[in-house]
């Protein structure tokens, strides 16, 4: 019998998705035991989740950053032999063991044939690099195949596993049971399906079956059906492609709320990582246009697909470079997404449910630790401004305030339509001080009090062409 151990942090939302993933492996492969949990059962139910680590085979976790809890696991995992750790602490991720391939505290790094593949799926850039590990994922196990080296090949295994995982959905993470079983225990589990695959960035919309492929082809689809918005303001949203793919309701029922306010959402979904190339290359801004005219060029990867935006609205939280892997170090990447932020030079929101807390805690005690990093700090250091909570867990779904939802689509029209006003005689100092594209662009805390920074509003209004009151 081989027993897999399966712990989901920051998607308590998918745990019934697992337990069905579950159930279905173990319908064809009798011989494994799958217990699947989330990062909450580590804090309710610790006695229950220790003894099955005790006699687990398989360790796999995503999505764990709580410290305490890290530490907790470290604790009770390493004596197992094969542990798989995706996007979570990196003190938790070092103990990732797969036959011969291990990351360990101070990993030597991928092998150099391997080192030399990964290198032509990335710009060059150091924060591109992320994504191109995740561009890799889809054709590493095809070239690997063909490097006779056990680490490698335990490697290639590792990537093959990783891949049905961050392809999501009940099919493909029982499909990844199977693959366990097979390679690693030697069990008979029959034929096991490639991944159903959804592309790594891509566009979707409620009256729309499937995904556009870029920007423009969404925006040429949009202006087609929808011809009488096509003066409606254009919002960047930035969501989760898990939940695209594992088909979470209120994604619909936010690009809904925001065309009932009058604006044209332009929503991109995202593993994670991949937050900063989305608002480099495929949005583009009037203010980036106008300087690109003047010989300008900020950003020489912008795609030519990409579609100007009025605002952008993030549902991700965590660092707009690297997302949930660049929370690790936080900061290290601010000065990538000030000049990426400042390029476009339109508001930045972080706006989203909150993913590891539920609605009832929230409304008494308010936003947790963990919680407010992801959603407040973290994207105030590149520059985010308004954070507004959206919703949280009740029981394992995820679920919007209609008034949380409509607070936030009226603030974002508002910034807009006092951005896009040149008669500025009616606003004082303070209000103006507030609308100031450097509170965005220079990385400030958008929750700084205008006192604080009093100094910076003669600049500030005269800068924009708007008028002391």
């Amino acid at each position: 019998m081989t027993r897999i151990v399966l712990i989901a942090g920051f998607e308590t939302f998918n745990a019934d998705l697992y337990r069905q993933a579950a159930d279905r492996a173990v319908a064809r492969c009798p011989e494994l035991t799958i217990k699947t949990f989330t990062d909450r059962d580590i804090t309710t139910q610790p006695n229950t989740v220790a003894a099955a680590l005790q006699t687990a085979d398989v360790f796999f976790a995503s999505l764990v950053f709580d410290y305490d809890q890290v530490l907790w696991l470290r604790d009770r995992v390493q004596h197992i032999p094969l542990r798989l750790i995706f996007e979570s602490a990196l003190e938790l991720i070092s103990l990732t063991q797969i036959g011969a391939f291990k990351i360990g505290d101070k990993p030597a790094g991928m092998p150099k044939p391997v080192k030399f593949i990964l290198s032509k799926f990335s710009s060059g850039k150091e924060e591109d690099k992320l994504v191109g590990y995740i561009s890799f994922l889809k054709v590493g196990p095809k070239l690997l195949k063909f490097i006779p080296v056990k680490k490698v090949q335990d490697l290639r295994n590792w990537l093959i596993i990783y891949g049905y995982w961050n392809a999501g959905g009940t099919d493909n993470v029982a499909s990844m049971f199977w693959v366990i079983g097979e390679k690693y225990f030697g069990l008979n589990v029959g034929e096991i399906p490639t991944p159903i695959e959804t592309p790594n960035m891509g566009l979707l919309h409620p009256d729309y079956d499937g995904y556009f492929e870029t920007p423009k082809a969404y925006q040429i689809w949009y202006q087609q059906k929808f011809s009488d918005r096509r003066s409606n303001p254009t919002v960047g949203l930035l969501i989760y492609r898990k939940h695209v793919v594992t088909n979470q309701p209120y994604i619909l029922q936010l690009i809904r709320e925001f065309e009932a306010t009058g604006l044209t959402p332009l929503p991109i979904f995202i593993n994670g990582v991949e937050g900063h190339v989305a608002v480099r290359d495929w949005m583009t801004s009037h203010h980036e246009t106008e300087q690109r005219d003047r010989g300008n060029t900020e950003t020489k990867s912008l795609s030519k697909d990409a579609v100007s935006v009025d605002a952008i609205v993030s549902t991700i939280g965590f660092p707009l470079v690297g997302g949930p892997a660049g929370s690790m170090e936080a900061g290290r990447q601010v000065a990538v997404a000030k000049q990426i932020l400042s390029a476009k030079n339109v508001p930045y929101f972080v706006a989203a449910p909150l993913l590891i807390q539920d609605i009832h805690s929230w409304t008494r005690k308010g936003i947790g630790g963990l919680q407010s990093v992801v959603l407040y700090a973290l994207p105030e250091l590149d520059g985010a401004i308004d954070p507004v909570p959206l919703g949280g867990l009740v029981g394992e779904d995820i679920y919007l305030i209609p008034d949380r939802v409509k607070r936030l689509t009226g603030r974002v029209k508002n910034w807009i339509n006092l951005r896009q006003k040149t008669d500025r005689r009616s606003q004082n100092c303070g209000h103006s001080l507030r609308v100031s594209a450097g509170i965005w662009r220079d990385g400030n805390s958008g929750t700084v009090e205008c006192g604080a920074i009093v100094g910076e509003c003669p600049r500030s209004v005269t800068g924009r062409g708007l008028r002391r009151g």
